[in-house]
């Protein structure tokens, strides 16, 4: 029989071994979860900031934020600022909300010490988990209400999949880049979504500066 040997260090996190033998959960998801957990309380989560750790890119790490929402080991809730919506924090569990009382109870008993040191609340509404966890739900749900007033239509599922699609698209999952092409055709009254001008505008400068260089460097070759 092999046998598994471990060389630990001081450099190490203390989790709770519930999640690892968790079957509903992928390893993706697991090895997201140890990740999180290893962070520092009130960490700033960004994507980006994941991503440069991994060799995953966004979509599967998106892909394991939702698994670890559905499962109830993460949460997240939307933040306002004098009621305008600002964006969203992300709360981690080491054991779903739904278990962690009796966890915590059990493990009292037992004289084990328990981190309890995070939000109470993993509510899940199944409104929110049939969107891409890459959505801005709050963004969204406000663009749906401003075509039913402003045009008196509203999407059906398979036109309001592709228009999501088509939103994810054109932010490259970035929520504040949706915020900002939905309110971009919310003040001009467009019935659809595009890219925000100055991302055209951006580009197109982009493309001249190359075109520029290139010029730049004929010219260098016929000057010689």
């Amino acid at each position: 029989m092999k046998r598994i040997r471990v060389e630990k260090s001081k450099n190490f996190t203390t989790i709770n071994n519930e999640f690892i033998f968790n079957k509903d959960l992928s390893l993706k998801a697991k090895g997201m979860l140890c990740h999180l957990l290893a962070l520092p309380n009130e960490w700033k989560l960004y994507v980006e900031e994941v991503e440069k750790w991994h060799k995953d890119g966004k979509k599967a790490i998106y892909s394991a934020f939702k698994e670890l929402t559905e499962n109830g080991y993460m949460k997240r809730e939307q933040i306002r600022d004098n009621g305008k919506f600002k964006g969203y924090d992300y709360v981690v569990y080491e054991v779903p909300y739904a278990q962690k009382r009796n966890t915590e109870k059990r493990y009292a008993e037992n004289g084990t010490l328990l981190n309890t040191n995070t939000k109470l609340n993993t509510n899940i509404t199944k409104t929110e988990r049939d969107y891409p966890f890459e959505l801005n739900l709050e963004a969204w749900k406000l663009w749906k209400e401003f075509r039913r007033k402003e045009f008196r239509t509203s999407y059906k599922t398979l036109g309001e999949n592709a228009a999501i699609k088509k939103l994810l698209r054109l932010s490259d999952g970035n929520k504040d880049v949706q915020a900002e092409i939905i309110q971009q055709s919310m003040e001009n009254s467009w019935k659809g979504l595009f890219a925000v001008k100055s991302e055209k505008k951006r580009k197109v400068q982009e493309i001249l500066t190359e075109y520029e260089k290139g010029l730049e460097l004929l010219n260098q070759q016929f000057d010689d």
